[in-house]
């Protein structure tokens, strides 16, 4: 329970920082002087941007939380690894997906979901590669370690 409950505090304030970080490299690249937690329509369902911002970082939240506690699924050891990324990656793509159209980083149109779904699978790909040489890397060193004595 308590790797659940440092996961959860772990993924909560890396996707703050993240979400936060974000939102204002791209205020920055759209030439603005102030911050926006999101695009102008999602902003405008609040009564002022200071409400946006604090439920933009609740999403922002809620998105780290998926990624972080959807690592768990690699502790599954009686599942291949195959099975362990397809359902990790399935986790996280619905979950990270429902939390993107709600605050509405992209219009529901076919050609926008496939553009998120593209980069999403190319990020999910990328990340994958790197942690599997990172784990392949650690497997050598253990094993070198084991012939050793």
């Amino acid at each position: 329970m308590r790797r659940i409950w440092n996961l959860t505090v772990r993924g909560a304030v890396g996707g703050l920082f993240i979400g936060f970080w974000f939102a204002m490299l791209f205020s920055k690249l759209n030439g603005l002087n102030r911050l926006f937690p999101s695009n102008p329509d999602f902003i405008s369902h609040f009564g002022s941007e200071l409400t946006a911002t604090a439920v933009a970082g609740v999403m922002w939240m809620a998105m780290g939380m998926v990624f972080s506690l959807s690592s768990l699924i690699f502790g599954i050891e009686r599942w291949s690894i195959t099975k362990q990324t397809v359902l990790n990656f399935i986790v996280t793509y619905v979950l990270f997906s429902t939390l993107a159209v709600v605050s509405e980083w992209f219009p529901l149109e076919f050609s926008y979901f496939a553009n998120f779904t593209i980069i999403f699978i190319i990020i999910y790909v990328v990340i994958w590669t790197i942690e599997m040489r990172r784990a392949r890397q650690t497997i050598a060193e253990i094993n070198q370690k084991l012939t050793q004595k």
